[in-house]
């Protein structure tokens, strides 16, 4: 006799056989106290130049708002851990290059988990018919995080990163928002406890205070989302990194035995990450577009792009003097 499931662990079985890393199930009630937090933040201007943030706030913290008569969001995560990056940074570093953030070197996060997250949507319209669901990676005005820690897939580290047990914080998140009333999954406890590895591995001291980043010290945010002009107290800190930083995932304990992705397998890389400091100093927009099709790096933008090798050429020349 074929076993009977709950619509929530049907849920799971189909996302794990999607090849999702992570899934978990959370209610949607807004959270006071998330809002309270995340507006305190915005009006110490903690985000920079990132205004997107700053907007769309009712649905940032009211995902009904977002897909009529939602009543759950079903919470993913995808590992995104490479050794292969990891090594290829690490030659880049040792031999003069421009470094990456690990998650540049395959295809833009965004598009892959959108695609996995409408074939979930799509065994969802099969098991249960007529059903309304919303998708939604990062370019959403959601909280993902709160939601990703209401559903038991992961804490917050006091980096700000979302902490899986089993496979770190090298996971992204999604989300597929629905009309289905589900069981919520309960919240994990942090196990961060008295540890601030990441806080103290930060170069620009942007993790002054747990659980809060400063973006405006952020070396991922200076060099992926500023725009303009990098204030030159920032630019030794920078060191060699071209495209985000991963200092404080890297000293994480929980990223020390982190397992490879079975998702993200460098079928795809950028021809920008074989380029020198010197011809990124110089690539054209033309170029720039061409070579950041279907990737990340294209959130830097031309002029971000050729800002940071130069940058970093002149922190490069500064060490051989």
């Amino acid at each position: 006799m074929p076993t009977r499931y709950s619509a929530e662990q049907l849920i799971k079985n189909a996302g794990y056989n999607i090849g999702f890393s992570e899934v978990g199930i959370a209610d949607i009630t807004p959270s006071a106290r998330s809002r309270t937090t995340f507006d305190r933040w915005i009006k110490q201007g903690k985000h920079g130049d990132m205004r997107y943030l700053s907007g769309g706030s009712d649905k940032r913290h009211d995902p009904s708002l977002l897909l009529d008569d939602a009543k759950s969001a079903i919470c993913v995560a995808v590992n995104y851990y490479s050794q292969e990056s990891r090594n290829k940074n690490g030659w880049r570093e040792q031999n003069g290059q421009g470094v990456f953030s690990n998650y540049a070197y395959d295809r833009d996060y965004h598009l892959v988990l959108k695609e996995m997250l409408d074939e979930l949507a799509g065994r969802l319209r099969d098991f249960f018919p007529g059903i309304k669901t919303r998708a939604c990676v990062d370019t959403q005005p959601i909280s993902e995080r709160d939601l990703a820690i209401k559903s038991g897939i992961a804490w917050l580290g006091k980096n700000t990163c979302v902490i899986s047990q089993e496979y770190g914080s090298w996971i992204f998140l999604g989300e597929l928002l629905t009309n289905l009333q589900l069981e919520s999954d309960q919240p994990l406890e942090s196990l961060c406890g008295s540890c601030t590895r990441c806080m103290d591995a930060c170069p620009t001291d942007a993790l002054h205070e747990a659980y809060v980043l400063d973006a405006t010290k952020c070396i991922s945010y200076l060099t992926i989302e500023k725009r303009g002009d990098i204030a030159a107290e920032f630019h030794e800190q920078i060191g060699n990194n071209i495209f985000g930083c991963d200092e404080c995932q890297r000293v994480c304990p929980f990223n020390s035995a982190a397992r490879e992705t079975q998702i993200f397998t460098h079928d795809f890389c950028s021809p920008l990450l074989e380029m020198t400091l010197e011809d990124l100093q110089e690539v054209s927009d033309v170029e720039f577009l061409a070579h950041t099709r279907d990737s990340a790096i294209r959130r830097c933008k031309a002029d971000g792009i050729r800002r940071n090798a130069g940058i970093v050429l002149q922190n490069l020349r500064s060490q051989d003097t």
